[in-house]
């Protein structure tokens, strides 16, 4: 166990891992969308952003790591802070799922916004085929949980995992 703590504590290795575990996470999302037909509502897109945003801290964090230790640093605090910003986005949207508070206006699904520069015709024929998809429906739900409640468990690990090993490989240092 040791070894294994050791290794993320190395800033080039838990850079690597961020970027990693982020794109494995969309990769998992896109799979399921476009591959399962399990249509994403306008939240879930909402969460897949702080996923983007640490893919490229985790690329900057592990090209920097040897000539810029301070920035690969402050980097994955920042990657932390985005994936804790990402388990409060599930969180809402399992507030939602589960009745607690109201959703968002205009939560319904990709086509949440109108294509630019479309004629009438075009924009009538968009908004008659466009997916809606409820905020407060869960797509898929696997032993008992959503999606939504996955990504809320998965975010506030990778938080902690992130913060944990950034934080005691800096006292190592």
């Amino acid at each position: 166990m040791k070894k294994l703590c050791d290794f993320f504590c190395d800033h080039r290795n838990l850079s690597l891992f961020v970027a990693g575990i982020s794109v494995l996470v969309l990769g998992t999302a896109l799979i399921m969308h476009h591959g399962f037909d399990i249509l994403p509502c306008h939240l879930c897109y909402l969460q897949r952003k702080p996923y983007w945003a640490t893919i490229a801290l985790g690329v900057l964090g592990f090209l920097g790591a040897k000539h810029a230790p301070r920035a690969t640093f402050a980097l994955l605090l920042l990657a932390g802070a985005t994936f804790l910003y990402g388990a409060g986005m599930a969180f809402f949207h399992t507030g939602v799922e589960h009745g607690w508070w109201e959703t968002l206006k205009g939560c319904g699904g990709e086509g949440a916004t109108l294509p630019a520069d479309a004629t009438i015709e075009e924009l009538k024929e968009y908004l008659k085929n466009r997916p809606i998809v409820d905020c407060r429906v869960p797509g898929f739900k696997f032993l008992g949980l959503s999606l939504t409640e996955y990504n809320l468990i998965a975010s506030t690990f990778l938080s902690l995992f992130t913060f944990f090993h950034a934080i005691k490989g800096r006292k190592g240092k």
